[in-house]
């Protein structure tokens, strides 16, 4: 720890409250050998920077036997990110993406060790359609200002294993509710076509948060129904209609809007069309309000994208630049994987579920410095072939020359 920044040291010891005091010292190691890349070896390679009396079997009971409450862990890290972000000022809404590693495929390649307690090959008379093995992983969007310009970053918080018995969609809920977000401002998920669902809108609805996400072309929308004069039971949908025909069939319930974006390397002028709209199959004969926001992109042969925000007072403008930031957890899952997160090889379900949550902690340390959030004072490497020193990548390669010791001593004037 005496090596390391002051700002890091001080991050580790956040989480000493988790831990019983044996423990922690196991915790750092391990959190030292993943910055170090000494853990990507393997756990116990950790122990290379422990005092000769340590035993590297502590390390294999951080992730077997000792207790170590999972939601507690994400909370405490969403903490520390919201506060080194925001500090005690939060902004009237918070973003957040929910996304998985890979989509099922059949025979995708599962996660490392996961074989010694599911089985994971191919038996006889089963589909060939086999589910693959993932991790779910959260992370908090947010906007950084890097050469006079606001871009976006995105921290990990979080992550959940699936092994095929509840959904993905079903894991983003969970990771909401294992996250206690502040209840004094707006929270919005942003999440993918394969992880948009009913389930997912009405779970996050229950705990008064919204979801932000891409919607297929042939989903089917409703508008609030007009006014009839023949009795009965009151209609709860009006009129219907398939996404990809709005604009020829009902351009007059459409509001049109313009802005800049950036797409395939250009900033664009794009034309933004929303209307308001009612979900079928939410809840049982009740009807669900939403917005439905369709982009489209003049001058370009692209397919328009369909947009759904169950957030009303969300403009629309602002919901296509923030889902214009969802690829910075593709972003993140390139730098996670770097640090480890296939390397994990363990053989107990809790060491495998417990490696997303150490790497979580890593790589938002990382991505923190990286982009101006956390100060530490690194050496520039200063590489003709490579200008950048505010990478993830090159952050935590700083952070290694940082550390690593030196061979000789420099000798005193006179001798």
């Amino acid at each position: 720890m005496q090596s390391l920044p002051s700002a890091i040291a001080h991050f580790i010891l956040e989480f000493a409250p988790l831990f019983r005091v044996e423990v922690f010292d196991s915790f750092i190691l391990i959190f030292y050998g993943i910055l170090l890349g000494e853990a990507k070896c393997g756990t116990v390679r950790s122990a290379v920077f422990a005092p000769a009396d340590y035993q590297p079997q502590r390390l294999s009971d951080l992730f077997c036997r000792h207790k170590l409450s999972h939601q507690a862990f994400m909370a405490r890290l969403a903490a520390l990110v919201l506060e080194r972000l925001y500090g005690p000022n939060l902004p009237r809404r918070l973003f957040w993406i929910a996304d998985s590693t890979h989509s099922e495929k059949p025979y995708s390649e599962h996660v490392a060790s996961l074989g010694w307690f599911h089985r994971t090959k191919r038996v006889a008379g089963r589909t060939k359609k086999l589910k693959g093995h993932c991790y779910v992983f959260a992370a908090h969007l947010y906007r950084f200002t890097r050469e006079g310009k606001e871009r976006w970053g995105s921290a990990l918080v979080g992550a959940l294993l699936y092994v095929k018995a509840r959904s993905i969609p079903e894991l983003a809920a969970e990771l909401a509710k294992h996250l206690p977000l502040p209840q004094a401002v707006l929270h919005c998920w942003i999440v993918d076509r394969g992880i948009l669902s009913r389930g997912l809108c009405r779970d996050l609805y229950e705990m008064g948060q919204s979801v932000l996400g891409r919607m297929r072309c042939n989903g089917v929308v409703y508008f609030a129904p007009g006014q009839t004069q023949t009795g009965g039971r009151p209609r709860l949908y009006g009129e219907k209609c398939r996404l990809d025909q709005l604009r020829e069939r009902l351009p007059e319930r459409l509001r049109r809007q313009t802005m800049k974006l950036r797409v395939y390397g250009r900033t664009r002028t794009v034309e933004v069309y929303s209307a308001q709209v009612l979900l079928r199959g939410v809840w049982r004969g009740r009807p669900f309000p939403a917005r439905v926001i369709l982009v489209v992109v003049p001058g370009l042969a692209i397919a328009p994208w369909y947009l759904l925000s169950s957030d009303l007072e969300l403009d629309p403008c602002e919901a296509v630049n923030a889902y214009d930031g969802r690829y910075q957890i593709e972003v993140n899952f390139d730098e996670v994987k770097e640090l480890g997160l296939g390397h994990y090889q363990g053989r107990s379900a809790q060491g495998i579920r417990r490696w997303p949550l150490f790497l979580s902690a890593v790589h938002t340390v990382l991505k923190l410095i990286a982009t101006g959030k956390l100060p530490a004072d690194l050496p520039s490497l200063n590489w003709e072939w490579y200008e950048r020193e505010d990478s993830v990548g090159q952050v935590r390669r700083r952070l290694i020359e940082h550390c690593r010791p030196r061979l000789s001593r420099a000798k005193a004037a006179g001798v």
